[in-house]
């Protein structure tokens, strides 16, 4: 009955076959014999022939597909990742309302220069030269001219000439004095040559006729002097392009403009993709001191991290939250840099306290983990928590298992 018992298979047997066979291997040792096997698994070679067909199969067994754990992502990968996305969505939607109201405001002188080209031009008819009609004409001897506003719609305004003062009674007295000084000609050449009344009649009456003439063509040429407002000279001037005058204004040092175009460049917005032209409109805007075009020129130097460095460290000491953050990587990591962990806590620390969610983040990892300051898991899970309230949840997984890890 013992015999019997003994030769009877172990139940487990090929479990302690696959268990010896995975530990032979890992020793190295890939060509193990089968007694060596069997030797090291407790059984016979009899129970590894029942429990396998070979030694073909056992390997099979042993190489075959292993349920393995998958890492865990790197937050800081991640945290660079977001960061970067959130920045562009951010300069994305400052870019788009500031064309929105761009295109409003040109939307509405459109609209007004279209109501100038409708609007008829009027012209005062030219009269007969009769006194009725100089008179009419004429302005009264205290009338001023209205005082005229430029129109902003004409790029160089026309200055409005000064009506002309025509004093009726004046001109009375004009034409009195040239029908008697007509008279005294009269006799005076009659007497002398004999000329007759008829001529010098004919004579005094052209010249009365001439300066009626003439102060009709004053009145009107004063009436019809192209004025700043509703002609045909500012129907001519048609405006430009949203995009010629986004282009006008950054030629002009409008650093403004400079970023609006190196965002255009970069996402192909109105313009064709361009990565050359967004990087020199970026420069552009960054060397005339433009904060949030320095933080893009960072992210766009990032082929030349030194460069890169430099321009984050402007923005942040102006005051930029996502440079703030980008610098603290820099200093992390030590791209563009020496790899420096107290300034990157530093410079976490900062962005973090003037509510910036993913600085909070790495700072509480900085904390737990003890780079750059020393560990203290209460002010991780303090600065955890306080990116979780701004909505992020992987900062509030992380907030609870630190609580049960630490007991706090």
């Amino acid at each position: 009955a013992r015999m019997g018992l003994e030769a009877e298979k172990p139940v487990d047997a090929p479990a302690r076959l696959i268990a010896a066979g995975r530990a032979l291997l890992g020793q190295g040792d890939a060509s193990f014999s089968l007694s060596r096997l069997c030797a090291e698994a407790g059984v016979t070679l009899a129970d590894f022939r029942e429990s396998f067909a070979s030694k073909a199969a056992l390997m099979q067994q042993l190489v075959g597909p292993q349920k393995v754990e998958a890492p865990q992502a790197d937050p800081w990968l991640e945290r660079r990742l977001r960061v970067f996305e959130r920045a562009l969505g951010t300069l994305e939607e400052k870019a788009e309302k500031r064309d929105r109201e761009t295109r409003l405001a040109i939307a509405r002188l459109e609209e007004k220069l279209a109501d100038v080209r409708s609007a008829p031009l009027q012209q005062d008819m030219i009269a007969a030269p009769t006194e009725e009609h100089v008179a009419e004409t004429a302005p009264a001897k205290d009338a001023e001219p209205a005082e005229e506003k430029p129109n902003p719609l004409l790029l160089a305004p026309l200055e409005a000439a000064p009506l002309p003062k025509i004093d009726p009674e004046a001109l009375e007295q004009a034409r009195r004095a040239a029908l008697a000084h007509g008279r005294r000609l009269e006799h005076r050449r009659a007497s002398r040559r004999g000329i007759p009344t008829r001529v010098l009649i004919t004579a005094t009456l052209a010249v009365l006729l001439l300066l009626g003439c003439a102060a009709l063509t004053l009145v009107w040429a004063a009436n019809n002097v192209p004025r700043a407002s509703g002609n045909a000279m500012s129907a001519r001037i048609l405006p430009a392009s949203p995009l010629a005058r986004l282009v006008m204004r950054g030629d002009s040092g409008d650093v403004a403009a400079q970023r609006a175009l190196a965002l255009a460049y970069l996402k192909g917005d109105g313009v064709t993709k361009d990565a050359a032209a967004a990087l020199l409109w970026a420069q552009a805007a960054a060397n005339g001191g433009d904060v949030e075009a320095q933080y893009l020129l960072g992210n766009l130097s990032r082929q030349d991290p030194a460069q890169a460095f430099l321009w984050f460290t402007r923005a942040a000491a102006a005051g930029n939250l996502k440079a703030m953050h980008a610098l603290a990587i820099a200093y992390a990591e030590g791209q563009g840099t020496a790899k420096n962990e107290p300034l990157a806590a530093a410079w976490f620390a900062r962005a973090a306290a003037r509510g910036y969610v993913d600085s909070a983040f790495n700072l509480a990892v900085l904390y737990e983990r003890g780079h750059g300051l020393a560990q203290d898991p209460r002010l991780a899970l303090h600065w955890y928590r306080a990116a979780a309230k701004a909505g992020d949840r992987s900062a509030a997984a992380r907030a609870r298992i630190l609580a049960q890890q630490a007991q706090l």
